[in-house]
């Protein structure tokens, strides 16, 4: 009997491990993949409710893998509509205008959340933006004016370092020039001073180092007038605005008589002379001469005039001085010459060319002069050392030719002495 139970058990044992065994080698029925009913549903109901399935997979939130639902809420996993778009699941739908700011802000205002993705990212955004006169009309139920999708796009969204971007700084121009280029959409804005910003802004020195240069430094509207905070800078601030980046031609300015007399005229400092989109290259031409921008105010003749051609005259004398220097190391170094020592000096007369331009903003022409006298020496002794240079390759040259000279020489006393030896020998036979 014994025998028996201990045979039926090790026969049951046997027939589960080969059971298990079997469950092991069967593969198991895979969960079925989740799927985003959103972009299933919007891509089959076509039309407008399609639109922003189309450029959506490039959109930066889904290279981060962000769905439909991280934004609009509801239930992506669900063919249902009533369950798909339930508010008890989040949905959230399509904001209003006026919740736009907030709709984004919910995630670029979570600093913990966004440094997930970035640990450089901004996160005060939305609270700049209520500070600026986007945020304000919207709150005062202006639905006309810009917000984050503006801007940004809603669905095709890039990074500020994508060039396909909207706000990427070569784009910049255009993207504000939507609406403020627009007489027939700002109409109505009496408060801003015309719609030519865009078409004067192309005209300036800042663009063409944006564009001809590839500088992506360069000064576009954000960088006077901040991106989410776009409050344009008042009357007192333009001159901070612009020192941020011309700190040197501020300080002059500040010291000078100038910024005590504009500001008794209740005028803005620097875009009295420079303007302030269709800013043009500053130099001495705007001292004296038919551009001049001292003449605007001052009387030819008169003690502003007279300080404005005397320093228009010393600067222009060193760039003479430094185009002459430029020109003659030039030509030595197409003649084979080695001028990188008097060229690097050189530079130095430049950096001194461009200060002189610099202080101008003190209208101290003795400060002028300092920067004159300090580079004038050093374009005279690139000059020289140009000139003498040239006069080495002219000795080489006249070297060159009498050793030629006297080689041909040479060679033509051989010729006449083997014909007067041949001929002398056929002479003899």
């Amino acid at each position: 009997m014994v025998w028996i139970v201990w045979i039926i058990s090790v026969l049951g044992l046997s027939v589960s491990a080969r059971a298990q065994q079997q469950g092991a080698d069967t593969p198991q029925a895979a969960e079925p993949e989740k799927k985003d009913t959103c972009v299933v549903c919007h891509s089959n109901l076509g039309g407008q409710l399609a639109v922003p399935t189309k450029p959506f997979p490039t959109d930066v939130h889904a290279e981060k893998g962000l769905t439909c639902a991280s934004c609009h809420g509801g239930d992506p996993t669900s063919m249902d509509p009533k369950v798909a778009m339930s508010p008890a699941k989040g949905f959230r739908g399509r904001p209003t205008r006026e919740q736009v700011p907030e709709f984004c802000g919910r995630c670029h205002s979570d600093t913990a959340y966004m440094h997930r993705y970035s640990p450089t990212v901004q996160t005060d955004q939305v609270r700049q933006y209520y500070t600026s006169r986007h945020g304000e009309l919207l709150r005062e139920g202006n639905r006309q004016v810009a917000t984050c999708i503006n801007c940004h796009s809603v669905h095709d969204i890039k990074l500020v370092s994508d060039p396909a971007s909207p706000v990427y700084p070569t784009n910049i121009p255009e993207t504000c020039g939507q609406c403020h280029s627009n007489e027939e959409y700002m109409a109505g804005y009496t408060d801003l001073p015309g719609l030519t910003q865009v078409a004067d802004y192309k005209k300036s020195v800042h663009y063409q180092a944006l564009t001809a240069q590839g500088n992506l430094s360069a000064p576009t509207c954000v960088t006077c007038h901040s991106s989410h905070g776009a409050t344009p800078p008042g009357v007192r601030s333009v001159a901070d605005v612009c020192g941020t980046c011309h700190a040197q031609n501020l300080q002059f300015f500040q010291k000078s008589p100038h910024a005590a007399a504009f500001s008794d005229m209740g005028v803005p400092g620097c875009v009295q002379c420079h303007g302030n989109h269709a800013i043009l290259p500053g130099n001495e031409a705007m001292l004296a001469g038919p551009d001049s921008v001292c003449m605007t105010c001052h009387a030819e003749g008169d003690a502003g005039a007279q300080r404005a051609e005397e320093m228009a005259a010393q600067i222009r004398r060193l760039d003479a001085a430094i185009q002459q220097a430029q020109a003659t190391l030039s030509d030595a170094d197409q003649a084979g010459m080695d001028v990188s020592v008097a060229t690097a000096e050189l530079t130095m007369a430049n950096s001194h060319l461009i200060m002189s331009r610099t202080t101008i903003h003190s209208l101290d022409a003795s400060q002028v002069d300092a920067e004159i006298n300090q580079g004038i020496p050093i374009a005279e002794k690139a000059l020289q050392e140009g000139r003498d240079k040239l006069a080495e390759v002219q000795s080489r040259r006249k070297g060159v030719a009498l050793f030629s000279l006297l080689v041909l020489a040479i060679v033509f006393t051989l010729y006449l002495y083997i014909r007067l030896e041949d001929k002398s020998k056929r002479q003899v036979r």
